[in-house]
């Protein structure tokens, strides 16, 4: 994947130092069918909490693909357009493939998902309404902001991405469904991992404001799924008297015997977001991504259908 730089003259040009892969979506098909509600054995809550991103990716990702449709042409840069292009497409076949485990996999269990992705959606259909009615300079400046925003949100999804590429599911036991569409996914986001901080850079946004929103990720996040995990306890019929404090604990359990991702993860990525040279390209292995898309059973199956 190429990077981007800003020469002298204030032009975006390619930084061919670590390759270039042409981004595009892939088409998948997952079977969840054989899934258990408890994907990884043993650990209900580790499984909620990262069964949560089943949930609060679609409407995420429907908003990146909105902000980038609406940025798209403002931006002159062929070799950027192209990227924001690839990453558009790859973000909105995440969207389909999660909603599809919301659906089939949580429905499948007895967990009824509408009524809190009912208000969800109405909210950002509302944000998107509102949004056109504002006069185009301020729209414009809106969009700026929710691109730096986006940035920051995929410095962290990037560090996810790579985390469950190198997690040792298998040792787990987890289920192979889930565990495919959680790596095709943390694979597509290493890929395009440089995308979204090309597009706030090139559209002026600053250090420190990426920064801030960096922060504000780093803690909303990991404390949206968390509210989440509970909200999956809480419909799930086998955990129904754990309480809020016991789903927090148990998962500072899961945290400190590496069933989910370690505290220091996020202080890591926190350290290199702030550094002055940083690159997003220095998280992940872009090698090892297109690897595993290539093996990923979900591409196969979709290939064989």
């Amino acid at each position: 994947m190429g990077r981007f730089a800003r020469s002298g003259t204030g032009v975006i040009t390619m930084n061919e130092k670590i390759g270039s892969v042409a981004l595009r979506p892939r088409a998948v098909r997952f079977d969840f069918s054989r899934s258990p509600l408890h994907w990884i054995p043993g650990e209900p809550v580790a499984s909620h909490a990262i069964s949560g991103l089943n949930l609060i990716l679609p409407l995420g990702e429907r908003g990146f693909v909105e902000m980038f449709r609406r940025a798209l042409p403002y931006v002159t840069d062929a070799d950027l357009r192209e990227q924001m292009i690839g990453f558009m497409g790859q973000e909105a076949m995440h969207a389909e493939s999660h909603n599809q485990a919301v659906w089939e996999f949580l429905q499948r269990h007895d967990i009824d998902p509408e009524p809190i992705l009912t208000e969800a959606e109405y909210l950002f259909d509302r944000a998107i309404a509102r949004l056109d009615t504002l006069p185009e300079n301020l729209r414009h400046r809106v969009v700026t902001q929710m691109l730096a925003l986006i940035a920051g949100v995929e410095h962290f999804t990037a560090l996810g991405g790579d985390w469950i590429l190198n997690q040792d599911f298998e040792s787990l036991h987890a289920d192979p469904a889930l565990t495919d569409l959680f790596r095709w996914h943390g694979a597509e986001e290493v890929e395009h991992r440089s995308v979204a901080y090309d597009v706030a850079r090139y559209f002026g946004a600053k250090r420190p404001r990426l920064v801030t929103f960096y922060l504000g990720t780093s803690v909303g996040l990991p404390v949206g799924l968390i509210a989440i995990a509970w909200w999956l306890v809480r419909q799930d019929p086998t955990m129904r008297n754990m309480g809020p404090v016991r789903v927090f604990r148990e998962v500072g359990s899961g945290i400190r015997r590496g069933v989910l991702p370690r505290w220091g993860l996020i202080g890591r990525g926190f350290a290199s977001f702030v550094r002055a040279d940083y690159d997003p390209a220095d998280t992940g292995d872009t090698a090892q991504a297109v690897a595993y898309l290539a093996k990923s059973p979900a591409a196969k199956l979709a290939h064989a259908s």
